[in-house]
């Protein structure tokens, strides 16, 4: 897209805007958004056409609800062949079950299958993201992924296990959903299905990454950047707010105020603060970020999650010839934080 017409088209929502009493400030974090997204869209991707993922994808909530309750022990045989890992702590035959009939689960399982209508569309969003993870990381082992009903038995609506990653698919259900009624909102939004990939990779790193022996709020920024980072090389077609969970409305306020929270950072002496009480304001999920300002609510939760990826972004493009196993294993971060030359704009 030419930025001419962007700009050009700037101007003429500048001139609305005014008629409609709306703040500058606002429009030009809206249009530095876009801006930032064409520029994304003309990033070059690598061509994975010819990549052929070693994967094997299980659908086991299908399996365990298209048993014949009449033959339901036969039936049970074969789905732990089929299904080893999901049977591998013995687990009594009339609890699974009791599982089979609880209307509970079969309401989700229902409610599953409405949301996820098409499990072939599905199966392709997920062979095209594990083409690009094979081709970033053409000698990893073979995996498996499994999607399931977990009828909220875990917090965590991803959970790997080596290489296997098991998706618990109501938990995407979408916000709205009755079954999230008491969750907090800023919990519920995640619950939708286009958070899917992002989450499914996200967890995969976060088990994979090694964690630094530095306990500063730099360390946890820079081991989440990363995560956010190679995150976004397996699933290019996501926008930078679906793989950080953010609102457009949030993601535009990062933009407008990166300068600013970077400021604050330094400014409080935070970076190498190695307190928890800062990591619970700026990395651990929240509804906002808590710069103990009047402005706090505006903020999103994980500011410094986001900041984090910046400057691995910075710095994988100062050193291009780095590969993301040593961007993995590089646990020095004060040289990465040096040698990204990290400073956002004012």
């Amino acid at each position: 897209m030419n930025i001419d017409l962007v700009l050009m088209s700037s101007l003429f929502i500048s001139y609305f805007c005014n008629i409609n009493g709306v703040k500058m400030k606002q429009l030009f974090a809206f249009i530095f958004l876009v801006l930032i997204l064409i520029s994304s869209c003309k990033q070059q991707r690598p061509d994975v056409s010819h990549v052929t993922p070693p994967i094997r994808i299980g659908h086991f909530d299908h399996a365990f609800f298209n048993m014949d309750s009449a033959n339901f022990s036969s039936d049970l045989q074969r789905l732990k062949m089929d299904f080893p890992d999901f049977f591998q702590v013995d687990q009594d035959d009339a609890e699974i079950k009791k599982r089979f009939l609880d209307p509970q689960v079969r309401e989700l399982h229902k409610a599953v299958d409405s949301s996820f209508s098409d499990m072939n569309l599905f199966d392709q969003e997920l062979y095209a993201a594990f083409q690009h993870f094979y081709h970033y990381f053409p000698t990893h082992k073979p995996m498996r992924i499994h999607t399931w009903v977990s009828n909220f038995e875990r917090l965590d609506p991803i959970l790997v296990s080596e290489q296997s990653l098991l998706v618990s698919l109501d938990m995407y259900l979408g916000a709205d959903a009755h079954f999230y009624h008491t969750a907090p909102d800023y919990i519920k939004q995640g619950f939708d299905k286009k958070y899917v990939l992002s989450d499914l990779f996200f967890a995969y790193f976060g088990a994979n990454i090694p964690l630094s022996d530095d306990n500063s709020l730099l360390a946890s920024m820079l081991h989440h950047g990363k995560i956010h980072y190679l995150t976004t090389l397996m699933v290019p077609e996501e926008s930078e707010e679906v793989v950080m969970g953010y609102s457009p409305t949030k993601m535009a306020w990062c933009f407008e105020n990166e300068a600013d929270v970077w400021a604050y950072f330094i400014e409080h002496k935070l970076l190498f603060s190695s307190l928890q009480e800062n990591k619970r304001r700026f990395i651990e999920d929240a509804p906002f970020s808590k710069f103990n300002t009047n402005f706090d609510r505006q903020t999103p939760g994980r500011i410094g999650q986001w900041i984090g990826w910046n400057i691995i972004k910075s710095y994988m493009k100062v050193h291009p010839e780095k590969s993301l196993i040593e961007l993995m294993n590089e646990q020095d971060v004060q040289k990465i934080l040096r040698e990204s030359r990290y400073k956002p704009k004012s």
